[in-house]
């Protein structure tokens, strides 16, 4: 089939993408029509057109460059804009030198494909987050600095006389605290992970579990999972999902007796479940479990209604009257800046159960 000219013209031709091929000399010989297109010219005015004369004179060095490399290395990549028969337009380019019979260079081919949008988003993206910065200095200096002289000041009123309107402007003041600790966590926890390491999910859980008021709850780690990640916004991950957990997953409804309950944090018949388990007494049971596509955090309380599943990582949504309402959107933030999703669900015990993606396969029949 490959051997039809005319069938291989058609299939280039069918190409979203533009195809060409240059000489030695770098003079284009052959093309798809998706250059025609391009340019709006025929194939007479394109044969024998040097192959930096298609592009803005600001690129055509940087094309003269890649001519080269290919040449000398047998490859390239490049990215350089063109004047075409509407707009400039941002292309990234690929060659790859081409060999005769005999062994000799015959010039090279490659591809072109527009990716003038991909580049307009990621121009658009790298200024929101220049200003997102800014942003987050503002809220840090402008706002914080002040906010923590208002606190100290009541906290020193306080000590002086007792007062339960001044008991109320504390605690204003610490929820303002907490809502400005969160939107700065917020607006520097979605940035790229700069230099991930390997990071034990079973050992930031129990690390995480340490920082957080549990109270009465439990943490059972059953995770083997090992990602490469940030520690510190794994930390944090996990630290917000369990708080949530603690602080609405009230094992109340439960119909089991309180001794299961106890049972079911402390006793177990997989080998090594003491050291699994971390006891915070009778109620509630959080547990770090894997999945086929990664890992989930469970418990086994009273869930969260299906209707609100779908809000629960929206920004300043809250289940209680003195939440923040950031803590479920930094649990989506941090896993999006991995590469993860995360998505909210309901455990075996009716409890919530957040579920991240890994993006990992899925084992096959085969490997069973």
């Amino acid at each position: 089939m490959l051997e039809n000219p005319s069938l291989v013209a058609a299939a280039l031709d069918s190409l979203d993408d533009v195809f060409y091929v240059y000489d030695t000399d770098a003079k284009l010989v052959a093309w798809n029509r998706r250059l025609n297109d391009v340019f709006d010219t025929t194939d007479a005015e394109l044969r024998g057109t040097h192959a930096e004369e298609f592009f803005i004179e600001a690129d055509r060095e940087r094309v003269r460059e890649a001519v080269a490399e290919v040449f000398d290395e047998g490859e390239t990549t490049v990215e350089a804009r063109v004047k075409t028969a509407g707009p400039v337009v941002r292309f990234q380019l690929s060659g790859h030198r081409l060999v005769d019979d005999d062994g000799r260079v015959a010039g090279f081919s490659g591809i072109g494909r527009d990716v003038t949008e991909n580049h307009e988003q990621a121009v658009r993206l790298s200024l929101q987050n220049e200003r997102l910065e800014s942003f987050a200095n503002v809220v840090s200096h402008d706002l914080r600095n002040p906010l923590q002289v208002a606190i100290g000041l009541v906290d020193v009123e306080r000590r002086d006389r007792d007062s339960d309107r001044l008991d109320r402007v504390a605690d204003a003041l610490d929820r303002m605290d907490r809502i400005v600790s969160d939107v700065l966590t917020v607006a520097r926890e979605g940035s790229d992970l700069e230099d991930p390491t390997s990071v034990a999910l079973a050992v930031v859980a129990r690390d995480a579990w340490e920082t957080v008021d549990t109270g009465a709850a439990t943490l059972d780690v059953r995770t083997q999972t090992a990602v490469e990640g940030d520690p510190d916004r794994l930390d944090r991950l996990f630290a917000n999902c369990f708080r949530n957990a603690v602080e609405h997953g009230s094992t109340n409804p439960r119909s089991q007796a309180p001794e299961d309950a106890v049972e079911h944090g402390s006793t177990s018949s997989r080998p090594e479940a003491d050291d699994a388990v971390e006891h915070g007494g009778d109620g509630l049971t959080v547990s770090v479990v894997d999945t086929e596509r990664g890992f989930a955090i469970e418990d086994d309380g009273v869930g969260i209604p299906v209707d609100d599943r779908e809000r629960v990582f929206d920004a300043g949504v809250s289940r209680s009257s003195d939440g923040t309402g950031f803590g479920l959107d930094i649990v989506r933030t941090v896993a999006e800046a991995h590469g993860w999703t995360v998505t909210v669900g309901e455990s075996e015990t009716g409890g919530a159960a957040f579920e991240f993606d890994l993006g990992l396969v899925e084992p096959s029949a085969d490997d069973d």
